[in-house]
């Protein structure tokens, strides 16, 4: 499932449409999963390294990205959360370019991001529900994500 997550956004990144940074170039969808996961971080008002961290370890594992590039990448994602809370264009994005298991995937990285810091704030949780609605995730498939998750923390 790992390898259909970074497979689409490789992809994406030599195909479809561009956003230009000062430096790179990234696919639209690379943008909007790292942007929803920079959303979900900042949700309860305290962005903090724990969850940074965890972002770029994703991006950087997911994707096998340069660090240069992965730095380009949150960059991009945090103006993006500054720019509009208008996540739900991302979750279009995301809604029509990913299939089901894809979505499901990136349901469990937004998982990963809410609980890096140890907690699961209300506002997390309220926003996860509605990505998961947004993205056309069914309940069963967003159930699952999280019980991904906290598997492999109950066994780390």
């Amino acid at each position: 499932m790992l390898k259909g997550f970074r497979k689409t956004a490789l992809k994406a990144m030599g195909a479809g449409k561009k956003e230009q940074s000062a430096h790179q170039e990234f696919d639209r969808t690379v943008i909007a999963a790292a942007t929803l996961m920079v959303e979900l971080a900042h949700l309860d008002t305290d962005f903090d390294e724990s969850e940074r961290k965890h972002i770029i370890d994703i991006i950087r594992n997911r994707l096998e990205l340069q660090p240069d590039q992965i730095e380009e990448l949150l960059s991009v994602a945090e103006e993006r959360h500054e720019e509009a809370y208008a996540n739900w264009i991302f979750t279009k994005t995301i809604k029509e370019n990913f299939d089901l298991a894809e979505r499901s995937e990136l349901m469990t990285y937004l998982w990963e991001v809410a609980l890096a810091d140890g907690e699961l704030h209300d506002l997390e949780a309220d926003l996860l529900l509605r990505i998961g609605q947004a993205i056309d995730l069914p309940e069963n498939e967003r159930i699952k994500s999280l019980l991904r998750v906290t598997a492999r923390l109950s066994a780390s």
